[in-house]
């Protein structure tokens, strides 16, 4: 992945062009990232999704857990991955574990094996070596590491061992990779200033392409 900065604008403000291996062309950003069930936007069909407005409509952000109740990881990677079932092959697929409608639980898991997650299955457990089962067989373009996520109102001990797992767990995200992609990590830390800037500076340390900010959630 390389991203090239075109534009300022007082000094905060930038615009720039993202160019992703597997996709055949450079994507302006910012850029429309269009939030997806299974790989396609709610109520639009694959064949009306080049008439959306936006020009830059072609990033699609998709949850892996939503599989869990369907393909088998070994059928998608046999059928050829993500853009092969849907036959999106011009898009780009942005993988992201927790599905990004539904907010934290009031009491997320304290086991340190995996992090906890409502599946269409219930609510399951994920080892990182099941996620990046997952992960190699959809071959999306960019995907996100396992991060222990926590509410806002946790204590500061609860912050603290919500970063030092997910850094565990971006480690062994990145020693099980199998599908490349450019792979982004994920900065934990909840209402704890010092706790994001620790994790953010750890996973300056490793080899990723960029970081996606987990949210904060409150009561």
């Amino acid at each position: 992945m390389k991203f090239s900065v075109k534009a300022w604008s007082n000094g905060r403000a930038r615009a720039g062009v993202l160019l992703l291996g597997g996709c055949p062309y450079p994507i302006e950003t910012p850029a429309l990232l269009l939030t997806t069930r299974k790989g396609l936007p709610i109520f639009i069909s694959p064949d009306l999704l080049p008439s959306l407005p936006s020009p830059d409509s072609h990033l699609l952000q998709f949850s892996p857990l939503h599989f869990l109740e369907d393909l088998s990881p070994k059928t998608i990677s046999d059928i050829g991955g993500l853009h092969q079932i849907l036959g999106l092959h011009e898009y780009v697929f942005s993988a992201i574990p927790r599905d990004s409608i539904l907010c934290l639980p009031e009491c997320n898991s304290t086991n340190k094996t995996g992090a906890s997650f409502e599946t269409p299955c219930g609510r399951r457990l994920i080892k990182p070596v099941e996620y990046m089962e997952m992960i190699s067989s959809m071959k999306p373009n960019l995907w996100a590491t396992l991060a222990d996520e926590v509410p806002a109102w946790v204590s500061e001990k609860r912050n603290k061992a919500s970063v030092d797992r997910t850094v565990t767990w971006l480690d062994d995200c990145i020693r099980l990779n199998q599908a490349g992609g450019a792979v982004f990590g994920s900065i934990v830390g909840g209402l704890s200033v010092e706790e994001r800037l620790r994790c953010a500076k750890e996973v300056m340390k490793r080899n990723v392409s960029g970081f996606f900010c987990c949210s904060l959630f409150s009561a």
